[in-house]
């Protein structure tokens, strides 16, 4: 009952053309030996140092694998049957030490009696260089539509990179040939063989590869090459073309046809085809999952946005079955590189990276509730501009628990996540969970890593997703002992279900799916209760949205967009089913406003709808060693009797011992505004609740409409009732009480006045309650009515300062007014530390030019203005760090920038002047 994908046959077989070593290049003779065998001409025709790695490596239970010479490799492809050489998986047994035994025996007596030259002539003639090239001619035709004679150094390193990993060719992955033509490059440079300037001129050469020109009898082309290079991983080439193999797989045809016409039909919509034509057409066609597309909003339908391509992966998570592998949208058309299978390629995933830095931070005993801002923030980094991340909205929420930091999506929480988390740990939990790539060095990643700054495949986050469905436990088979690296996954998603040989024989059997727990089921389970709690999300993804599905099934899903439109992604599940969508350019070129939501999601949707169209409705079932606590809904932290509060998930250990600090009561005199003082008649006084944020806060409670920001509490104290104050007879009106102030001499108003007056004198004290007074000025014997009482000259004085006015009757009745200030006369300091003189900006390509002040001041800062240009007025004012400002580039040419400072007190300090440059960008 199953459905023929490939007969896989050996096109070249009837007529490869021998090439003698004379006519090979130098190039290709040196890369060859380079990559595959460096002793290869003073060896015996064995590696021993190789072969000693392999052992030590077979003892530790993994498979036979490595330590071949060129010349051992050749008697495996040419004297040793193809059933011979298929390696245990389950590890080395004594026929595979038996035939390495007599790999080894045969190379030695080879070498004795062959001289090198001609050895190599028979590998080069021998070997599989992937895509059913057998040979180094037939390699350069189909790679390259030319005699091998013909290859220049960049085209020979290609192809003497393929033979170890024949899946690693220009056609199925060519971010990994291209990986592998540098590692062959450079080993040829430290083998003398060329120089580092030849080496760096091919890195950069364009490949020109011959066309695919035969479409031959194929069904779901990309999955039917993966398997295929499984095969020849698990049996060696020769066995998969030659061993007349019958090969079962996991597919689940039905809906890979579903996935694939799904995917052409919502990127016809975006492509600005007539919405209902393409859903009619679809229909019509078979493709029922068309019926479950999500309805475009009516600002994209008819517009074009720029997408040409998509990928979707769809796995069974208890076996880690692959179901489904659309790599391209059309395998045969060259326009959008269809043989390139995007599901294995490394892409940007965006948003949907963010699960990894959460799950690293609720690991180290964080909990869902905690405490995240999404206010404007410079992330400082050593050496480095400021990362001065923005969200999708370009807005900011400010306080966020961390479920709904997540499950909205936002970019500002996500960024201090990973920094609470650490770079170094986020990359170990993606690569203990799935994740091969990210493998450029942890220096390399920094805290766009998030918000996905790194690269990563489909397949691999489709797998590592499965992680979270199956309750934290990785399923599938182990990973081939040659690509197994410390610290990444053990195990592999699973293609092959069972290979028989031409007789029947059962060569392989995928009957016990390994097992491996990666997260706590709690950890897991906490993890997808956020990226499927529909009410979290629906803030920032409205209702109706794509993420949802019908029947209130319960889903896990995350969204996925580059800031420059390259890469949209979705990766969801259920407890029976993973998928993941990719869309995009093959060419990398950018979409016309085209995020996860509005072109992944939807293609998830449908397929997911489609699959499980007759499925039960399975929810997410919790485990045990889970509580539920209530908490603040704002803070996260314990609620006060003040406190909004919602219940929240922990595991044990990790809740929340903080009582909310945001909400706050304050004893308010209703008929002033003001806070009471002990002075305030009581009937006067009621008690209020204000929400009280830091200061970093600023710019978002700035940002709200009216009606929307939160009353701030009042900071002024009740002074109508104070014997001190009422009586206006004696009182100081300039400074006002706590203000700062600066200056040599600054004037002193107020009133002093009153029946029985006698005289009045003016004197200060350092500190709040001064030990000693010191008189300003004279005694004064004239009243003053809102009026200059005295001059006060501040040489010398520096800090919180206590100023005491004092009015005499003629009976010695003294009357009081005592006042606080800070003196300030310190200049404050500031200096732009980005961007750096002279840097260079391109106008289409940069979006802004970030502007950062390092600032200080003794007490406290004012506020910071950054001007451009000779324009009089600010282009933007900070009041609250950072101080760190965008200028949306407009414009080219040279663009100076300068900021002032002004300190509390006034005092004022200028940057010195940066200048970068605008330039247009070049069209192609």
């Amino acid at each position: 009952g199953g459905v023929l994908l490939w007969e896989i046959i050996d096109p070249h077989a009837g007529d490869r053309v021998w090439v003698p070593l004379d006519q090979v290049p130098d190039d290709l003779v040196c890369a060859t030996v380079a990559i595959e065998d460096r002793t290869f001409w003073e060896n015996p025709g064995i590696n021993p140092r190789g072969i000693l790695r392999a052992f030590v490596s077979n003892l530790r239970g993994q498979q036979i694998q490595g330590g071949s010479s060129i010349t051992q490799q050749l008697i495996k492809m040419v004297l040793i049957d193809p059933e011979d050489r298929i390696v245990n998986p389950e590890g080395a047994d004594l026929s595979d030490y038996a035939r390495k035994i007599k790999e080894v025996i045969l190379a030695v007596e080879i070498t004795r009696r062959y001289d090198k030259e001609k050895i190599l002539e028979w590998y080069l003639n021998t070997n599989f260089y992937g895509n059913l090239a057998y040979g180094i001619e037939a390699a350069a035709q189909v790679y390259f539509g030319k005699s091998v004679g013909e290859l220049d150094l960049a085209e020979a390193a290609t192809l003497a990179a393929i033979p170890q990993f024949p899946g690693m060719n220009p056609f199925d992955d060519p971010a990994a040939a291209r990986e592998r033509q540098h590692l062959v490059l450079d080993v040829m440079v430290r083998q003398g063989c060329i120089t580092p300037e030849q080496a760096a001129a091919a890195k950069v050469e364009p490949w020109h590869l011959a066309s695919a020109t035969e479409q031959f009898d194929f069904l779901a082309p990309h999955f039917s090459v993966y398997v295929r290079n499984r095969l020849e991983e698990m049996f060696g080439p020769e066995l998969v073309y030659r061993g007349g193999l019958r090969v079962y797989t996991t597919v689940d045809y039905d809906l890979q046809q579903q996935a694939e016409c799904v995917a052409r039909a919502h990127v016809r919509r975006l492509s600005g085809e007539d919405e209902q034509t393409v859903l009619e057409e679809a229909l019509a066609s078979g493709c029922e999952a068309a019926q479950y597309l999500p309805p475009l909003r009516a600002y994209d339908v008819g517009k074009d946005h720029n997408v040409s391509n998509a990928a979707v992966v769809a796995l069974k998570p208890g076996t880690g079955e692959i179901l489904a592998m659309v790599g391209s949208l059309d395998y045969w058309d060259e326009t959008i590189d269809g043989r390139f299978n995007v599901a294995l390629a490394q892409r940007q995933p965006g948003s949907s990276f963010k699960p990894f830095t959460y799950i690293t931070l609720l690991s180290q005993g964080y909990n869902a509730a905690h405490l995240l801002w999404d206010v404007r923030t410079a992330f400082q980094q050593p050496g480095q501009a400021p990362y001065v991340p923005e969200n999708y909205d370009r807005q900011y929420h400010g306080p966020q628990r961390l479920r709904l930091a997540l499950a909205r999506s936002y970019n500002i929480p996500a960024v201090a996540a990973l920094q609470l988390a650490g770079v170094d740990n986020t990359i170990r939990t993606a690569h203990r969970m799935g994740i091969n790539g990210l493998d450029r060095g942890l220096e390399f990643y920094g805290l766009s890593l998030t918000l996905g700054g790194g690269e990563v495949r489909l397949l691999d986050m489709a797998y590592a997703y499965s992680v979270l469905a199956n309750y934290g436990v990785m399923v599938g088979r182990p990973v081939p002992a040659e690509r197994l690296r410390p610290g990444y996954r053990q195990l592999d998603p699973v293609a092959i279900l069972r290979v028989e040989d031409r007789e029947g024989k059962v060569l392989y059997e995928y009957d016990e799916p390994q097992r491996q727990e990666i997260l706590s089921p709690q950890l897991a389970y906490l993890m997808t209760s956020i990226l499927s709690d529909r009410q979290a999300r629906r803030a920032a993804f409205g209702h109706p949205n794509p993420l949802e599905l019908s029947n209130d099934r319960p889903a896990a899903v995350k969204t996925g967009s580059t800031n420059d439109w390259r890469d949209a992604w979705t990766i969801g599940f259920t407890p029976q089913l993973v998928a993941g969508v990719w869309v995009g350019n093959s060419d990398n070129s950018e979409m016309e406003n085209v995020p996860g939501s509005k072109g992944a999601a939807p293609i998830w949707h449908a397929v997911m709808e489609y699959a499980l169209k007759d499925e039960e409705i399975v929810p997410f079932e919790r485990p045990d060693g889970l509580v539920e606590r209530q908490v603040c809904a704002v803070s996260g932290h314990l609620p006060t009797e003040h406190c909004p509060v919602v219940t929240e998930l922990f595991i044990p250990g990790t809740e929340p011992t903080e009582t909310c600090s945001i909400h706050q009561a304050f004893r308010v005199n209703r008929e002033t505004g003001r806070l009471c003082t002990v002075f305030t008649p009581p009937e006067l006084c009621e008690e209020r609740v204000y929400e009280v944020y830091p200061p970093e806060a600023a710019d978002w409670l700035a940002s709200l409409d009216e009606e929307a920001r939160p009353p701030t509490p009042p900071t002024e104290y009740d002074t109508v009732y104070s014997p001190a104050l009422t009586d206006a007879e004696v009182s100081i009106t300039y400074p006002p009480a706590y203000a700062y102030v600066s200056g040599e001499v600054i004037t002193v108003t107020g009133n002093a006045r009153g029946g029985d007056f006698a005289f009045y004198r003016l004197a200060f004290g350092e500190g709040l309650n001064p030990t000693e007074w010191i008189q300003i000025g004279p005694d004064h014997s004239n009243q003053v009515d809102n009026g200059v009482l005295e001059y006060w000259y501040l040489g010398g004085l520096d800090g919180l300062c206590s100023l005491q006015l004092t009015v005499v009757d003629h009976s010695q009745v003294l009357r009081q007014a005592t006042i606080q200030v800070t003196v300030d006369n310190i200049t404050p300091t500031i200096e732009l530390t980005y961007p750096p003189e002279g840097k260079v900006y391109v106008l289409g390509d940069d979006e802004w030019i970030n502007v950062n002040a390092e600032v200080s001041d003794n007490y406290a800062i004012g506020r910071v203005e950054f001007y451009r240009n000779d324009e009089e007025d600010p282009f933007a004012v900070r009041t609250v760090p950072p101080y760190n400002v965008n200028w949306v580039i407009d414009t080219v040419g040279d663009q100076r920038f300068r900021a002032v400072i002004y300190d509390a007190a006034g005092n004022r300090a200028e940057s010195e002047v940066v200048t970068v440059k605008v330039e247009q960008r070049e069209e192609p």
